[in-house]
């Protein structure tokens, strides 16, 4: 005879968050968290909050933003702030993650998350990201940056297409 094993259903992401942080030779901005749905009204208040004091105090001298050509980060809104507040955006072709240092760091701190930290609520899931987003040090970043040494080769020889890195 088999007994029937009881198997509790889990939610494929029982907890969600929205993260918005940025990396830099010289560190990490703060991370912002959100809830709700991100739009380019709300993209302006995440810049507001965490990039534009890390531009003013840490990159007082001179900057340049990179970040992906998705809608809201290339809508006319975005880009009257970027005007507005001189931040200086480059900008890089539309679902190119290979040229993206953040995109490592998503995948780093995902893996973190569900191997080490393995939150069960909204709150420790935060206190997990803060956790990780505290090891971001400029040492750290920079190594994530430096990586595109190895991929902007790899790019152009694949013609723009996926490196695989």
């Amino acid at each position: 005879r088999h007994q029937k094993r009881s198997l509790k259903q889990r939610a494929k992401h029982p907890i969600k968050i929205h993260i918005w942080g940025g990396i830099s030779m010289r560190g990490a901005t703060n991370v912002v968290m959100f809830t709700g749905i991100m739009n380019a009204e709300r993209l302006r208040t995440v810049f507001e909050v965490g990039l534009l004091p890390f531009i003013r105090e840490i990159y007082p001298d001179g900057h340049r933003l990179q970040q992906d050509n998705d809608p809201k980060h290339a809508s006319a809104l975005i880009d009257d702030f970027f005007e507005d507040h001189g931040v200086n955006w480059w900008a890089t072709p539309p679902e190119s993650p290979d040229l993206n240092p953040i995109e490592l760091i998503w995948g780093t701190l995902k893996q973190y998350l569900r191997n080490f930290y393995k939150p069960r609520n909204l709150q420790q899931l935060k206190d997990g990201i803060k956790e990780f987003w505290r090891t971001l040090t400029p040492e750290v970043c920079t190594r994530y940056i430096k990586h595109l040494d190895k991929v902007i080769p790899k790019v152009i020889q694949v013609n723009g297409d996926p490196s695989g890195y």
